[in-house]
């Protein structure tokens, strides 16, 4: 546990790091440029959305069976092909002259989403000795929670200051240059010979910790999204103006990293305690922002301790549904891909039927009942996330 990784490994995790950074804020980036896209296109807040949604509803579809079409491909080939399409996503995006071509050109995005996400925990596996699996795995998964908190705002920034459609030009520019740094330096890794099986039971009761675990995984992705597609909306709710939304979003974001640094210290010790943790803290932020009880910049405050609850949860969950061995590392990753973009696609098409029929109040308090909700299920699932983890249940 204590043993460092190489710095040839590090490169690799750095690089893996950074593509699911690249892959979240490519997905999620519509939520922080909501406003000025929403204006561009003539469309309502609401169906912007759609453009979350959309991208969301293909990776949930094809994810496991695109992960097993593809076992016996190369996998720095498919990485590099999958980043490929986010930069081609971006650019489609950022040159579209309707809203309907910007939802098409997101499809592109979905399809690589359900890619490279299936397979970043498999290949941080193959670079790193079976001990050291799960710090790989929560290093790589880091950068998701990145893009959720750091990628989004930071798009939202670059949106408010120079346009939307330059915020997706700079995404595309840092895909291209990610694609062409791994091809040049990511180490090659193993690959099966035939499509992974979907059931592997190693252990009794595998299959039932499994489902338990995506189920939470979706659960948290739901909640998360019923409030945080439509979060500008939201803090414009509480006082703050439209053209500190950006700026809000960033501090958020750099603020709730506390919560991934929290998460990485207890995700290979505690991952109960740790995950249970980290849904109260969510509640607890999200509390804050229902009705009257916080205004201005305390509504900030609020929303950077429920973003920080919500970035340490992404390491829990991949780690604890790769530990049941119900499956393969590729095909647990698929799922929890898949399971996440569910979340995401009916968060986002939820809470925006909920804002249009009645309004920016009722987001918070069903985020909060969701949120009880999967805690209840991890409550459950003691063998996915056990009370403790000793050296040995690390690797997969």
């Amino acid at each position: 546990m204590s043993q460092k990784f190489s710095s040839q490994t590090m490169v690799g995790l750095g690089a893996l790091c950074a593509a699911t950074f690249t892959a979240i804020t490519t997905e999620l980036a519509p939520i922080g440029l909501m406003l000025e896209m929403a204006r561009t296109f003539g469309v309502g807040v609401g169906q912007v959305g759609l453009a979350v949604s959309a991208y969301a509803l293909i990776v949930a579809v094809i994810a496991v069976l695109l992960t097993r079409l593809t076992a016996g491909v190369d996998r720095k080939k498919l990485l590099l092909s999958a980043l490929s399409g986010y930069v081609l996503t971006n650019v489609i995006g950022a040159t579209a002259p309707s809203f309907a071509v910007l939802c098409v050109g997101r499809v592109i995005g979905g399809a690589s989403h359900a890619l490279l996400m299936s397979m970043v925990s498999a290949y941080a596996a193959h670079l790193v000795p079976e001990r050291q699996t799960g710090r790989a795995i929560s290093i790589v998964f880091g950068g998701a929670s990145l893009g959720g908190v750091l990628g989004v705002p930071g798009a939202a920034a670059i949106g408010h200051f120079a346009g939307w459609r330059i915020a997706l030009w700079v995404a595309a520019a840092l895909a291209a240059i990610l694609t062409l740094f791994i091809a040049a330096y990511l180490p090659r890794v193993g690959h099966a010979a035939k499509p992974a099986s979907l059931v592997i039971v190693r252990a009794p009761g595998a299959m039932r910790a499994f489902v338990q675990a995506i189920l939470a995984n979706a659960l948290f992705f739901l909640a998360q999204n019923v409030l945080y597609t439509y979060i500008a909306p939201v803090l414009m709710a509480h006082g703050l103006s439209e053209a500190s939304v950006s700026v809000d979003l960033l501090v958020i974001g750099a603020c709730s990293l506390s919560g991934l640094w929290a998460a990485g210290l207890v995700v290979d010790k505690s991952p109960r305690m740790g995950l249970l943790s980290a849904g109260v803290v969510m509640i607890a932020g999200i509390t804050l922002l229902c009705g009257g009880l916080v205004s201005g910049l305390m509504t900030v405050a609020a929303a950077a301790v429920w973003c920080a609850g919500y970035a340490g949860v992404i390491p829990f969950i991949m780690s604890g549904a790769i530990r049941t061995r119900a499956t393969s590392a590729d095909i647990a990753g698929a799922a929890v891909n898949s399971t996440s973009n569910i979340g995401i696609l009916l968060g986002s098409a939820f809470g925006g039927k909920l804002l249009a029929s009645y309004g920016v109040s009722v987001l918070a308090p069903t985020a909060i009942g969701i949120t009880i909700l999967t805690l209840l299920v991890v409550l459950f699932s003691r063998q996915a996330f056990p009370a403790h983890l000793h050296d040995h249940s690390d690797g997969m």
